[in-house]
């Protein structure tokens, strides 16, 4: 005896119990049999809804990561490359005025891209039809990532340590 989420596996436009997709944008209907013979399998639309899913959930997720992973190599950098503020023993990490210029610059870089990649993906599966509405969270979670890490490091670039 199957279950019913094996049943809607196979035949996901018989699940009517599912509510992620109903603000989906609707497909144009067919107007003649070749429209509607090429319409696409609704298990292939399930499968791709669900991989959408999981890929603004990766990009909610891998942005921050990311984001932080390269201040921190950005910084080792900053902190061997070494200046006036680490040798007069004012600081440990940004060691000279033109570090605290490029490396705030260069660590928003990732946050702003990951916004606008998150626009970019959130627009595309609009327009394909596919399941968008994560994207739009991811979009809302990475908008106050990327503007507090901004306010939090450019200030640096702006008045030094």
């Amino acid at each position: 005896m199957a279950t019913k989420f094996n049943k809607h596996q196979e035949h996901p436009e018989n699940d009517l119990s599912t509510d992620a997709d109903f603000a989906n944008r609707y497909r144009p209907d067919p107007t003649d049999f070749d429209e509607l013979a090429a319409c696409p399998d609704p298990l292939l639309i399930a499968l791709a809804n669900r991989r959408s899913t999981y890929q603004a959930i990766a990009w909610a997720v891998m942005t921050p990561i990311l984001t932080f992973i390269i201040a921190f190599i950005l910084a080792l950098v900053a902190r061997y490359t070494g200046g006036m503020l680490c040798d007069f023993g004012q600081a440990k990490w940004i060691c000279s005025r033109s570090a605290e210029i490029w490396w705030p610059i260069s660590t928003s870089i990732v946050p702003v891209l990951g916004v606008i990649g998150c626009a970019i993906m959130l627009y595309r599966k609009y327009t394909h039809y596919l399941r968008w509405r994560p994207w739009m969270g991811t979009f809302w979670f990475l908008v106050p990532f990327a503007m507090l890490w901004m306010v939090t490091v450019l200030q640096m670039s702006i008045v030094g340590h």
